[in-house]
């Protein structure tokens, strides 16, 4: 094969990785570009060592860079009960006095929202979002 054919065969395979989740086409495709770029500094290289070549960078590519890009690719995102509502277990501080009777409001990553709770909680008591409707939060004071 030709450094033209590794190179396509590169592009395409990181194409493909784009289109597909996992994480793992991309490292053919780097292996196979790795090829491209030997095949055309060095053009008498045999077929079937290329393919050994191709092989050993794929292996080497994922074992040392897969666990590294899943990190940097990956959420931070919490567990939760509800996994439509990202808030719920999250810490917040109540700004505006909450009664049972009466909502206030909670500051959480730089935002107020209105809060409910079941008892009554005062101005700067840290709190934990316990669910989400609609536009308001039910907290509970962190014991």
């Amino acid at each position: 094969m030709t450094a033209l054919y590794w190179f396509y065969l590169g592009i395409v395979l990181i194409i493909l990785e784009v289109m597909t989740p996992g994480l793992v086409s991309i490292f053919f495709g780097l292996s196979a570009l790795v090829v491209a770029l030997i095949t055309w500094l060095a053009p008498g290289i045999p077929e079937y060592l290329q393919w050994i070549m191709f092989s050993i960078f794929s292996i080497l590519f994922i074992l040392l860079l897969r666990k590294t890009l899943k990190k940097t690719f990956s959420g931070t995102a919490e567990v939760t009960d509800d996994t439509a509502d990202p808030y719920t277990g999250k810490r917040a501080v109540v700004v505006t006095r909450i009664t049972p009777t009466q909502p206030g409001r909670v500051e959480l990553n730089g935002s107020s929202w209105t809060a409910e709770a079941e008892q009554e909680l005062e101005v700067n008591t840290p709190v934990v979002i316990k669910k989400k409707k609609n536009l308001t939060f039910t907290v509970e004071k962190i014991s």
